[in-house]
Order: structure tokens, then C-alpha cells, then sequence
């Protein structure tokens, strides 16, 4: 899961957990809309947050990773998740 970093079954699509599977705190959060956030509110590049990572350069959200803020990694290479 993007959000909450757990390997876990659920629904990661409407996870809005506001810790890690861990208990620590999120880095990221959704929107409203439903899109990853980071703390100040800028939106996160889903695919970025894929084992492939994303390709596109000029994205226009941040490419840094929805569990610690990195801009090294995505989610499923984070060393919090899971």
C-alpha cells in the first residue's frame, strides 16, 4: 500500500490510515480527492511509487516516496514498508 506501506490485504486504493502498518506516523496522506499528498498538500506521482517507478520527467506531481519523503525511492522500495 502506498499509504500505509503494509503488504497486508485491503483495499489500497481507499486506505486513509494516518500511521504506517509499523504505527508510525504516515509521510503521506490522501486528498479529498483521493490523491497521495504530502504534508504540505503537493500531490505524489502514483506511478512513482511502483516497482518500475515512473519515466516521465516532466510529471506534474513530486516524485519523492508516499511512506518517508525520499525522493531516492517509491513506496514499494521504501526500507518502512512491510
Amino acid at each position: 500500500c502506498p499509504l500505509c506501506l503494509g503488504r497486508h490485504p485491503h483495499d489500497i486504493n481507499r486506505c486513509t490510515i494516518e500511521h504506517l502498518w509499523d504505527g508510525t506516523p504516515a509521510y503521506a496522506r490522501r486528498s479529498p480527492e483521493g490523491r497521495l499528498i504530502d504534508p504540505a498538500g503537493d500531490v505524489l506521482c502514483n506511478d512513482w511509487q511502483k516497482p518500475q517507478g515512473c519515466s516521465r520527467p516532466h510529471n506534474n506531481a513530486k516524485h519523492v516516496c508516499s511512506g518517508c519523503g525520499s525522493p531516492s525511492h517509491g513506496a514499494q522500495k521504501c526500507p518502512k514498508a512491510q
